[in-house]
């Protein structure tokens, strides 16, 4: 084994949310911030592992027995046991991954900002274990995987997966009225396998995800009209709230705005909207809302 180090992405997810996980096509941006891991030989019997949020300060901290891949110590249980289960996962494709290392991750984005602290592990533990990553997110997490493609992805991609075949294509996505796109923080982090719970208890029609599918594809074309791009953004709103029952953001937390759209990115209820029209922004302001980007300030595109 030699010492290796990888550095993967974070993603927000434009369009195609939720549909993605029964072989919808989804428009995703990769973060221009990551996770940046480092993997070392050990001597020691045992599996180490250290991580690092974007302030410098540990996080999370775990060691684990080279034979059972069970945490011997921690300081979280529930997070120790998770990437347990996905060590168990990658030696179960790949028997040889049979050896004590020491793994170091330094987070760039703030943990609950939901950019993919989980799926930039993933990727970059896939790479380390010379294993297939969307064969590990199945056995580890679950998931429709647009999150594993983004963090190795360079630009825009169009994605989707049905079964095991995954479709990841990059794409030109330059939109004129860049200046326009925004990110707002909700201040509260939702949680991914509550919300595809939500999903789950009712079965998506094939319209719902053609349609989902085709609002990607225009959302991810080349718009020159600022009023064309909310209107798409504004009909996969009103899709998905008819699909989930439940409001969209813009009628539930910005019925008043000045103007423009806000558009829920991946689960609904927390982490970042995208919102059209700078004029937005004091209006956010005076709400509370204090994390506010401009939408290729975070991502790459």
């Amino acid at each position: 084994m030699t010492d290796s180090e990888f550095y993967t992405r974070g993603k927000l997810l434009i369009s195609g949310a939720y549909g993605v996980l029964d072989g919808a096509t989804a428009f995703a941006l990769p973060t221009k911030l990551g996770q940046k891991f480092r993997f070392k030989a050990e001597q020691s019997p045992n599996i180490e592992c250290q991580a690092f949020d974007h302030t410098g300060k540990t996080w999370f901290e775990a060691e684990f027995d080279i034979q059972s891949l069970e945490p011997t110590k921690t300081n979280s249980e529930e997070i120790a046991n998770t990437f347990s289960k996905l060590l168990k996962a990658a030696r179960s494709l790949n028997p040889s991954f049979n050896y004590p290392f020491s793994m170091s991750s330094t987070l760039e984005f703030d943990r609950q900002w939901g950019l993919g602290s989980s799926s930039t592990l993933i990727a970059a533990l896939a790479k380390f274990a010379l294993v297939n990553a969307y064969d590990l997110l199945d056995l580890g997490y679950k998931g429709s995987g647009y999150d594993i493609a983004c963090a190795t992805a360079e630009g825009p991609i169009l994605y989707h997966r049905r079964n095991k075949k995954v479709s990841k294509n990059p794409i030109e996505w330059r939109p004129t009225f860049g200046d326009e796109l925004h990110l707002v923080y909700l201040n509260q982090k939702m949680s991914s396998k509550e919300a595809i719970a939500h999903y789950r208890k009712a079965q998506s029609s094939a319209d719902f995800l053609n349609e989902l599918s085709r609002l990607s594809l225009a959302l991810s074309a080349e718009i020159s009209d600022i009023d064309r791009f909310e209107d798409l953004i504004y009909k996969q709103e009103n899709l998905l709230s008819s699909r989930l029952e439940i409001p969209t953001i813009s009628d539930e937390l910005f019925n008043d705005r000045p103007e423009g759209v806000f558009a829920s990115l991946g689960a609904w209820g927390g982490d970042f909207a995208l919102f059209t029209r700078k004029k937005n922004i004091p209006y956010l302001q005076d709400k509370g809302y204090s994390t506010i980007l401009k939408l290729k300030e975070l991502c790459i595109y």
